[in-house]
């Protein structure tokens, strides 16, 4: 039996510990608890679900909403797992109703300006047992000069709407100590500036409810300012029980939102920021990984988000959203996060199970990887490790060698209650 487990074995009720009278007494409470919990969960799937009948008020907002958030499609693309892309022009995107992007000179050839010096960190990972997940949108994507945006559905709104608390706990969590919200994640924070951070992620997914969720990330912020990009099980957010990619942007002031509804500008004509992620990997077996890195432009400072072994440009954050991320982080963090409400068993995290040590079993940050001075590098000897419950474990094993390179490894098992 797993070491973890206790046995309960030893724990037993007879007959000569309770009266008749008593039995019945205690039948009685049994029913009466049973109830009510059926109807506390009757009313919390309702509520988290979104089935709450709007107002006639309501529904005219969100449909005003609607019209405000989908901008006109010169294509739309619907995936086989019932998603709709709208390939909107690139000019016309959700980033710029950003207050601080309604002047801009971006164009959709942008790229970053350099490549970054490489310190030999080791070949890609080659083997058989790690498999590149295949990112694209069916046909080619969009046509050149559009870009592909999520369509936003009310029901997305209505989740929104009653998990906006949830996703403004975001806003700083590791200093606010949001209710519900664990961490088992590696933070560097030495006192150097941070060009940027990368890593290559197992990507999993676990049983999650809405309004849970459980994600593998990597993280880049200064003060209260901080972007991040991984991958994620969130039906509160996607109103599915899929694993997708996702972007989350605080810039401090104004706005804090995931993927392309806030500052994040979006340039792969096929990527979507938030496309679904299939297959995913299995436990003891194939792992299924995303090469995923934000680096900072040397020249024009924006922060890029690139993909896959060849590093390519998706997107990328404006410097001019931010106030102290404008202009260098002051720490970068790899690992992973999950929520549930206070008193809701919680999800797993990385792949639900306790640690191994084994990159086959563990949810892991391989090629673990810093940029500083434009030079990509292996991270610094001193990490510190955030993590709040003995439900989840991290450990940064280091530059362990081979095509590994630098691993961190993160998750844990389901059940922590708040």
């Amino acid at each position: 039996m797993d070491k973890h487990l206790s046995n309960l074995s030893g724990f037993s009720f007879t007959s000569e510990l309770f009266t008749e009278e008593k039995d019945v007494k205690f039948m009685d409470l049994r029913i009466v608890l049973l109830y009510l919990l059926v109807c506390f969960l009757f009313l919390y799937q309702n509520e988290v679900e979104g089935y709450r009948k709007l107002s006639k008020e309501e529904d005219l907002e969100m449909e005003e909403q609607l019209k405000r958030l989908n901008k006109p499609a010169i294509k739309t693309i619907k995936t086989k797992y019932g998603d709709t892309y709208d390939c909107v022009d690139f000019y016309k995107q959700p980033a710029f109703d950003h207050p601080l992007l309604k002047n801009h000179n971006f164009h959709p050839e942008m790229r970053s300006t350099s490549i970054p010096n490489r310190m030999s960190l080791g070949k890609d990972v080659p083997k058989s047992y790690y498999k590149s997940v295949k990112m694209g949108l069916k046909g080619g994507g969009c046509p050149i000069g559009t870009v592909p945006i999520r369509r936003i559905t009310k029901d997305d709104l209505i989740r929104a709407k009653l998990h906006s608390q949830i996703y403004a706990s975001k806003i700083n969590p590791l200093v606010d100590g949001q209710s519900g919200t664990h961490y088992a994640a590696v933070q560097y924070t030495s006192n150097i500036n941070y060009d940027g951070v990368g890593a290559v992620l197992n990507v999993w997914n676990l049983p999650v409810k809405s309004p849970q969720y459980t994600s593998g990330r990597i993280k880049v912020k200064n003060g209260v300012e901080s972007m991040e990009a991984g991958w994620t099980v969130n039906p509160g957010l996607y109103g599915d029980n899929r694993t997708h990619m996702y972007t989350y942007t605080n810039d401090g002031q104004h706005s804090h939102c995931f993927n392309a509804r806030c500052g994040y500008v979006h340039l792969s004509p096929d990527i979507p920021v938030d496309m679904v992620i299939d297959p995913v990997s299995t436990y003891g077996a194939n792992q299924v990984i995303i090469t995923l890195s934000i680096y900072q432009d040397p020249v024009k400072l924006d922060w890029y988000l690139k993909i896959n072994d060849d590093h390519t440009d998706i997107g990328f954050w404006p410097h001019k959203i931010f106030t102290h991320l404008g202009q260098t982080a002051t720490g970068v963090e790899c690992g992973g996060e999950e929520f549930s409400p206070t008193k809701v068993p919680g999800p797993g995290m990385g792949s639900g199970h306790r640690l191994q040590y084994n990159t086959l079993y563990d949810a892991f940050c391989a090629r673990t990887n810093i940029k500083v001075n434009n030079t990509i590098m292996n991270p610094p000897n001193d990490p510190e490790y955030v993590i709040d419950n003995d439900h989840f474990e991290v450990t940064a094993k280091g530059d362990v060698g081979g095509e590994v390179r630098y691993l961190i490894v993160y998750g844990g098992i389901e059940g922590v209650v708040t």
